[in-house]
Parts: structure tokens; sequence; C-alpha cells
């Protein structure tokens, strides 16, 4: 019987019913990842972009306080789509990427990187897909930041530009 080819669910049957002597597999053990590959290349660009995240973050808070200041003032401020009144503590959340700062980190704190677009009244999430994005009354506005920026992205990052989003920026 150990001549022939036993398919493996009858050969685990049969090793089960102790008609054949079970098989000494040895499994070689591979040691862990101290660090994954997706977080080596995290800190293989925080090294590029000069040193560690700290920098980084410290200049997001910068400018999302720029931001703040220059939009909100004191009390709060108002949705560029519909208008709707935005409290300040909500200033950051409806504060909109217009390219993504985790994705264009290069142009992630451009002054031109943003509108102003309320999370409570839905306007926010409607940048998240093309096809609503260019329905908005804010997308003039956007697409004319959008094309300021592409020129100022390094040739990395230009693979992060979808297709659909250029053929709108085209027909705008």
């Amino acid at each position: 019987m150990s001549d022939e080819v036993i398919p493996y669910f009858r050969r685990m049957q049969m090793i089960k019913l102790g008609l054949l002597p079970p098989e000494a597999v040895a499994k070689t053990k591979k040691p862990l990842k101290k660090v994954s590959d997706k977080r080596a290349k995290e800190d293989a660009d925080k090294k590029a972009l000069g040193g560690d995240g700290d920098k980084i973050k410290l200049a997001l808070e910068i400018w999302f306080k720029n931001i703040q200041l220059e939009h909100f003032g004191v009390h709060g401020g108002m949705c560029m789509e519909c208008g709707e009144w935005i409290p300040l503590n909500y200033a950051r959340h409806a504060t909109a990427h217009l390219l993504p700062k985790n994705l264009f980190k290069s142009v992630a704190t451009h002054p031109l990187n943003y509108l102003i677009l309320g999370a409570g009244c839905g306007c926010h999430q409607k940048t998240d897909r093309v096809d609503k994005f260019v329905t908005m009354k804010v997308w003039p506005e956007a697409a004319q930041r959008i094309k300021e920026m592409i020129p100022l992205l390094p040739f990395d990052e230009l693979k992060y530009l979808s297709g659909q989003l250029m053929t709108a920026l085209e027909n705008t």
C-alpha cells in the first residue's frame, strides 16, 4: 500500500483508524519579524522626510491651527458647501484635505490643500469619492487648488492621482 498514491483526505482517515503509521513531518519554525514590512516602509518614509514622525506631526498641528485661526476665529466658522455653522471644537474635523495627507506627504501641509467642510452636515464625507465630489458647489474651487498643487508633487506621488480625478479636472 505504500507504493500507491493515496489522496490526502483518505490517507488522514487511514491514519486516524490506525491503518497507516503517522508520518513524522519536521516543521521548521520561522522566527517572527521584529518589524513588519509595512512598518519598515513607513519608518523608511519618515526617515526620508527628515527624521522622525514627530516633526511631521508638529507641522500638521501648526497647519491645522493656522487654518483654525484663519477660518474659525474665536467662535466658529461656516461650511464652504452648505453654509452650516461649525463650532470651534470641530474645526479640525471640518478641515478636509483635498489630496490625502497619508498619500501626498509633500503637500500635506500646503496652504491650498484644504477646504472647510462640515462633518456634521455630511459635506466632508462627500469628498471621499470623485463622482460625488464633482457634484458639489465647492468643486470648482477644489479643482483650481488641486491643479495648482499637481506640479508640486514629486514623481513617486503622481501614481496616486486617479484617472477619474484627472478626467474630472480636465472637464472643469
